[in-house]
C-alpha cells in the first residue's frame, strides 16, 4: 500500500518547536485599542456573501463578526453582508467558486484545496484567523470503554490494528496519520462526515476518532468518549484560514483590508469578553452546554495526551511558521490526490492585505494577535448552562 504520510513526517520533525516559537512574542494591544481605530472605507457601499462557522472551534470569531455586527465598523456606509450557515467545507468551496460568496472561512486544508480551482475561478488565501498547537483539530479520541492509558503514546499503541473515523482531507486526518504513522501504528480508517464519527463512536463502531471541536468535546461530555492524544508532541499546528476571491480583491482592495481588519477587533472581542462571545455561539449551538462551549475553545486536554499549555493563538498574519504550516498542508493533500499539482500556484498564499492591515492598525504583522495558554481566563465559569463564577 502506498505510505502516504512519510514525506510529512520529515517535515514534521522540522517543524518541531514551532508552536513555541509562536508563542515566543506577541502583540502588545487590545480589544479596546482596536476599536478606538475604528475607519470605515470611503466609497460606494458592497453586499458582501460570506459564511459563519460552527461546526469547529478554529472559526467561533465568524459568530462574533457576524452577532455583534462588527463588519458595520469597517466597511463602507451602507454595506450589507449575508451569513450561511456552514458546517462543512465542500459547500464553502462550491459557493466561493460559483460566485455566491466573496469571502470564506475554512479550515487550513480544505482552505488550500478552494485556491487550487484556478481555472475555475482564482481564490486567494489571504489570513489565517486561528492556530493551534492541536487543540482545535489535531487530536485523538477514544471510546470511554477504552482503557485509561498513562499517556499519549500507551494510547497510541492500543489503537493498533482497530478502527478510526476520520473526515477524509481535513486537518484532522493529516494530523491522525502523521501521529500514528509516527508511532509505527497501524489502523482502518473510516473515512466520514465529523457528525457520523461521533455517532458512530457513541454506537461502538468505530473504535477511536480523529476529529476537530467542538465535535470531540460534545463526545466526552456526553461520557461516551475520552482524550486520548494530541499531536502537541509531534510538533504541529492546525488552523482555519480567510479565503477570498482574486476578482473581490482587485475590484475592493481596501474593503478586502477593512473586512480582516473588523476581524482583528472580532478576535481580541473572543479573548476579552469570553463569555459574551460564548453566549454568541449557544444561540447558534442549542445542543451544546455553555460548560461544553467554553471548554472545547478555552478549555485543554488532560496532561496525558501530551498537550502544550497553548490553548489558542490568534494570530491572522501569514508568518513563516504558518506558510510553512500551509507548505505540509498542500504536501499531504498532493500524496493523497486530493490536490493534483504538487506545488501551490505563487498567488494562492496572498500576504499583502493582512501585512497592511496590521500595519495601519499599528501592529506587528511578524507575530500573533494574542497566545492564549490553559488558566488565563480561570475556570470554566459555566455549570451546565449556568454561570457559576466570574463576570464580564
Amino acid at each position: 500500500m502506498r505510505n502516504i504520510i512519510s514525506p510529512l513526517i520529515l517535515a514534521a520533525a522540522l517543524a518541531t518547536g514551532v508552536a513555541a516559537e509562536a508563542q515566543e512574542t506577541t502583540q502588545q494591544s487590545s480589544y479596546e485599542e482596536i476599536v478606538a481605530k475604528r475607519s470605515k472605507v470611503a466609497g460606494e457601499p458592497v453586499d458582501i456573501q460570506s459564511n459563519y462557522w460552527l461546526a469547529w472551534t478554529g472559526a467561533w470569531d465568524t459568530v462574533i463578526m457576524k452577532e455583534g455586527r462588527i463588519w458595520e465598523n469597517w466597511l463602507p456606509e451602507g454595506s450589507d453582508v449575508s451569513w450561511k450557515r456552514n458546517l462543512q467545507g465542500p459547500p464553502v468551496i462550491t459557493d466561493l467558486l460559483a460566485g455566491k460568496q466573496q469571502i470564506g472561512y475554512i479550515g487550513d486544508n480544505p482552505a488550500l484545496v478552494s485556491t487550487t480551482k484556478r481555472d475555475i475561478a482564482p481564490i486567494n488565501l489571504v489570513a489565517v484567523n486561528t492556530v493551534s498547537p492541536g487543540r482545535m483539530c489535531g487530536h485523538i479520541i477514544v471510546g470511554e470503554d477504552a482503557p485509561d492509558f498513562a499517556d499519549f503514546k500507551e494510547a497510541a499503541q492500543w489503537l493498533d490494528g482497530k478502527i478510526v473515523g476520520v473526515p477524509r482531507g481535513s486537518c484532522a486526518d493529516r494530523l491522525g496519520q502523521l501521529m500514528l504513522q509516527r508511532e509505527g501504528v497501524d489502523v482502518m480508517w473510516q473515512q466520514m462526515q465529523a457528525e457520523v464519527i461521533v455517532t458512530s463512536l457513541q454506537a461502538g463502531k468505530i473504535d477511536a476518532a480523529a476529529v476537530y471541536e467542538p465535535h470531540s468535546s460534545k463526545a466526552v461530555f456526553d461520557g461516551y468518549a475520552k482524550y486520548a492524544i494530541s499531536s502537541e508532541p509531534y510538533g504541529e499546528l492546525d488552523a482555519d484560514a480567510i479565503v477570498m476571491r482574486q476578482d473581490f480583491i482587485e475590484s475592493n482592495r481596501e474593503v478586502a483590508k477593512a473586512w480582516l481588519k473588523a476581524n482583528i477587533e472580532a478576535l481580541y472581542f473572543l479573548k476579552e469578553h469570553p463569555i459574551d462571545a460564548i453566549e454568541m455561539v449557544k444561540k447558534e449551538l442549542p445542543g451544546y452546554t455553555k460548560e461544553n462551549l467554553w471548554h472545547a475553545i478555552f478549555g485543554n486536554l488532560p496532561k496525558t495526551t501530551g498537550a502544550s499549555d497553548t490553548v489558542l493563538i490568534g494570530q491572522m498574519s501569514l508568518t513563516q511558521n504558518v506558510k510553512d504550516l500551509l507548505l505540509r498542508g498542500a504536501a499531504f493533500l498532493n500524496s493523497i490526490d486530493v490536490i493534483v499539482e504538487p506545488e501551490l500556484d505563487p498567488a494562492a498564499i496572498q500576504d499583502d492585505l493582512v501585512t497592511e492591515a496590521f500595519q495601519e492598525l499599528g501592529l506587528d504583522p511578524t507575530k500573533p494577535l494574542f497566545v492564549l495558554k490553559e488558566g488565563d481566563l480561570g475556570p470554566n465559569p459555566f455549570k451546565d448552562d449556568e454561570l457559576i463564577v466570574g463576570q464580564n
